[in-house]
C-alpha cells in the first residue's frame, strides 16, 4: 500500500478548496490512513488466531483493535466536519 506523505496530504486537500488548517488537517489525514492500514492488519490476524482456535491471543489482538478504531474514531470526528463543510455535505 502507499502512505501518502503529510505534503501529498496538504496538496490534496489545497486540490479539493481548503485554504485554512491545512497542515492540522493533513496530520489528521495521514494518521487515519495509518490507523486503517493497522485495522486491516489487526483484522486479518484475528481472522488467524479465530482459525486457529487461540481465545487467548484473539482476546489480546482485540484489545489492540480497540484501541486502533478508538484512534481512527478521534480522527475521524475532527477531520469530517471540516470536510462535510468544505465539500457542502449536509451530516
Amino acid at each position: 500500500m502507499i502512505v501518502l506523505t503529510k505534503e501529498s496530504w496538504q496538496d490534496a486537500l489545497r486540490t479539493i478548496g481548503f485554504s485554512e488548517e491545512i497542515p492540522l488537517l493533513a496530520m489528521h489525514l495521514g494518521e487515519i490512513e495509518e490507523e486503517m492500514e493497522n485495522v486491516l492488519d489487526l483484522l486479518a490476524v484475528l481472522r488467524s488466531d479465530t482459525q486457529r482456535a487461540d481465545t487467548e491471543h484473539a482476546q489480546e489482538t482485540a484489545v489492540s483493535l480497540t484501541i486502533t478504531l478508538e484512534h481512527l474514531l478521534h480522527h475521524m470526528q475532527t477531520f469530517l466536519p471540516p470536510l462535510q463543510k468544505q465539500l457542502d455535505i449536509d451530516p
